[in-house]
């Protein structure tokens, strides 16, 4: 299952406010703190909640700086770095003819960019960092330049072409009857309000197809996704892993992320540390497994099975025979500490055969045998800060 969530609102949030050209999409100026604040927030909280984000950037990468401005540059450089962010430079499209035309196919699959910031990763991160109001340092630059450039991704320049001929295909086969859009005309009779219907189908499998390819969650809903094409088979719907989330936090009565991010108990500084602990990995690794349910009762059950039945690496053979081969060299002298034990990675053994059973059980055994739940993570990394 996918554990990477496709972000398209921090580019709109950044084209909206920022692009000279796009006032008209502007209502009220008094709005942008507002909606600064709330897209940044969800960003946080899908953070926390998925592996990582892949954020949709269109031509100058001003994502990134509002990254930097929320995270700093050490944030963004070790979110990077783990590959909890990246971006897809979005290049394809599909548009349509608004004048009547005869004899012309209603849509038309976009070419090629000619301007390097829609085209060239490293133009889109130059441009996107002239957004700064400070600049970077030189060096800091190059450097933050360098691990963005690793994690870029581009769409192969024929899906819009592809996604143009599903449009003319499903049309002429009567594929978007139940999408109010039945075949009743020739394709090229079709009037500017049909045509535009045509070309938001023939865009939703443009972006589902490109979703499907690097099997990305989504937020977003797409009338296609009743088709069951095999295209869009691996697609994943991110609520539900909102749903899981939401379900887990009532039951044990804590507030959800987003609120305590807005309410400043969890700093926005703090998250990208917060969310490489080994109990928050473990926490999104749960979430995934169980996040194919669509009823919140089976959310819940498959919580308090968790909690029940933790899954325990002491009640495997090898964890039992590790736990007994242990104890036994301790009471010898440690002689065979270093074969079992040290062959578990991350185990810190050395200097310690000499301490006692209670220290070892205390601070290696225990952490590799214990059996881990959920609620582990609730108890220990959500709750302090509820207290705090």
């Amino acid at each position: 299952m996918t554990k990477i969530v496709f972000n398209q609102t921090l580019d709109e949030l950044a084209r909206k406010w920022f692009i000279i050209g796009n006032e008209h999409l502007i209502k009220d100026p008094r709005l942008f703190l507002l909606e600064y604040a709330s897209t940044v927030n969800s960003i946080c909280e899908q953070l926390l909640i998925h592996d990582g984000i892949s954020f949709k950037v269109y031509g100058e990468n001003i994502p990134l700086v509002i990254l930097i401005n929320t995270f700093g540059i050490k944030g963004v450089e070790g979110l990077l770095e783990d590959g909890a962010i990246e971006f897809l430079l979005w290049n394809p499209g599909v548009t349509y003819a608004i004048d009547d035309i005869p004899g012309i196919y209603p849509l038309q699959s976009m070419g090629k960019f000619t301007s390097s910031v829609h085209s060239d990763p490293e133009a889109s991160i130059k441009s996107g960092l002239e957004f700064l109001r400070d600049p970077l340092p030189r060096r800091v630059r190059r450097h933050i330049t360098r691990k963005a450039l690793k994690r870029y991704k581009i769409p192969p320049e024929k899906i819009s072409k592809d996604a143009t001929d599903f449009g003319h295909k499903g049309y002429n086969d009567n594929l978007f009857q139940e999408f109010g859009l039945p075949k009743k005309k020739e394709l090229i009779e079709l009037n500017v309000q049909e045509r535009k219907k045509l070309c938001n189908l023939a865009t939703q499998c443009l972006q589902l197809t490109i979703l499907s390819m690097y099997q990305y969650s989504t937020y977003n809903s797409f009338d296609l996704l009743k088709l069951n094409r095999s295209e869009f088979a691996n697609l994943k719907d991110a609520n539900l892993v909102d749903d899981v989330i939401d379900t887990v936090f009532r039951i044990e009565k804590v507030p959800d992320f987003s609120k305590m991010i807005s309410k400043g108990v969890l700093d926005i500084k703090d998250i990208p540390k917060f969310r490489k602990t080994k109990g928050s990995k473990q926490f999104r690794t749960w979430i995934d497994q169980v996040s194919h349910h669509t009823d919140r009762y089976d959310i819940a059950k498959e919580y308090i099975d968790a909690i029940i039945k933790p899954k325990s690496f002491s009640h495997t053979s090898y964890g039992k025979f590790l736990r007994v081969v242990s104890v036994t060299a301790l009471g010898i002298g440690g002689g065979l500490l270093a074969g079992p034990i040290g062959a578990i990675p991350g185990a810190v053994i050395g200097g310690l055969t000499d301490v006692g059973i209670g220290l070892l059980d205390s601070y290696i055994l225990d952490n590799i045998l214990k059996g881990w739940s959920p609620r582990y993570y609730i108890d220990k990394q959500i709750k302090p800060l509820i207290k705090k």
